[in-house]
């Protein structure tokens, strides 16, 4: 006798179900890219932490300063007496490393393809990272960029001094003279494509004026010349000019930028003369490796701010006859992109071409 048999189980296959099989898949790929994000979150915070960790160990070994000066110039003077106090706070090593040449674009390049590890340091120029990009066809570097500004360290004034035997007292009795005599007056420089080269320029062409050009190579052998009346006119760094300003050797008529200086407010600005006239201001400032981590920024600005307002630091650059200032990163960026700006304006208007 036949036993009727219940009919066979048959198992569920969820594989060949197209629904279950694009769920499963669904679900997969979100465990996956969960996991993943997992993954890279943690990079970024463990970066996060290594980056504090690296601006907190700065420096850890060397410091070294670029100037792009010789030895002996303001950028090596300022150098070695901000240097020092670093040195003294953080207890580890910071040497200067002088590098001139190309008007400081040689210093400014080695430290815009330097490591960001803020072991290297440009104590730029505002000649060399205002002026060199406004000038320079093929600069090895973009000023903005590649590089990363600290803070601000030192103002250096710039006058216009006459030898006393010229007839002049003012800026409107130089003018006069000059209208009165079209092309016999000319006016020495510390170099071509200088701030102190522009500052003439741009008074030839405020004023209405003819002078010749006559650069030199530095700023002593030019107030040599105009000591001796070789020259009558010089753009001069105005610490350099004050000793023989005060003992009446030469004759300052004023200063190029906008306002008067903070260490001789006797000493008129230019352009309360002659209307529009004003050279941005020639200064030193601390500048790193581009793409430096925010962390590491904002702490060598901290620390190098200290080193500068040390008071036996602030007393050392003033009697040098240096005017000390300091700034954020973001504020010295603004002050770099305006003097680009501005010398660009200023060497168009001068009918002098990038090179």
């Amino acid at each position: 006798m036949d036993v009727a048999r219940p009919p066979a189980r048959r198992e569920l296959d969820l594989t060949s179900d197209p629904l279950i099989l694009a769920a499963s898949r669904e679900v997969t790929l979100t465990h996956f890219s969960f996991l993943l994000l997992s993954i890279l979150r943690g990079f970024a915070v463990a970066g996060l932490f290594c980056a504090a960790a690296s601006a907190q160990d700065w420096p850890g070994r060397t410091v070294k300063i670029i100037t792009p000066l010789a030895a002996g110039g303001a950028a090596d003077i300022v150098g070695r007496t901000v240097g020092d106090a670093l040195a003294a706070n953080l207890k580890q090593s910071v040497i200067i490393d002088n590098r001139p040449g190309g008007g400081g674009t040689l210093a400014a390049s080695i430290v815009a393809h330097a490591e960001p590890d803020g072991l290297t340091l440009l104590l730029g120029a505002a000649a060399g990272m205002t002026i060199g990009p406004a000038l320079t066809k093929n600069l090895p570097y973009d000023p903005i960029n590649d590089l990363t500004p600290i803070t601000l360290a030192v103002e250096l004034p710039i006058c216009l001094v006459v030898n006393p035997s010229l007839p002049v007292k003012n800026i409107a009795e130089l003018i006069a003279y000059a209208k009165a005599n079209p092309g016999k007056l000319s006016f020495g420089s510390s170099g071509p494509n200088t701030t102190h080269h522009l500052a003439g320029e741009l008074l030839k062409v405020a004023a209405g004026i003819d002078m010749t050009h006559v650069p030199y190579r530095g700023g002593s052998p030019a107030m040599t010349d105009l000591l001796s009346g070789q020259i009558p006119v010089l753009f001069a760094t105005l610490s350099t000019a004050m000793p023989y300003i005060d003992s009446d050797k030469v004759r300052v008529l004023g200063v190029v930028e906008t306002t008067r200086s903070r260490a001789r407010p006797d000493i008129p600005a230019i352009g309360e003369t002659v209307k529009g006239y004003a050279v941005p201001s020639s200064w030193l400032g601390f500048i790193a490796p581009g793409k430096m981590p925010e962390a590491l920024t904002q702490r060598i600005n901290t620390e190098l701010i200290k080193a500068i307002k040390t008071p036996s630091v602030v007393k050392s650059l003033q009697d040098g006859g240096f005017e000390v200032i300091t700034s954020t990163p973001a504020e010295f960026v603004t002050i770099l992109k305006n003097g680009i700006d501005r010398y660009r304006k200023i060497t168009a208007d001068a009918g002098i071409q990038p090179q």
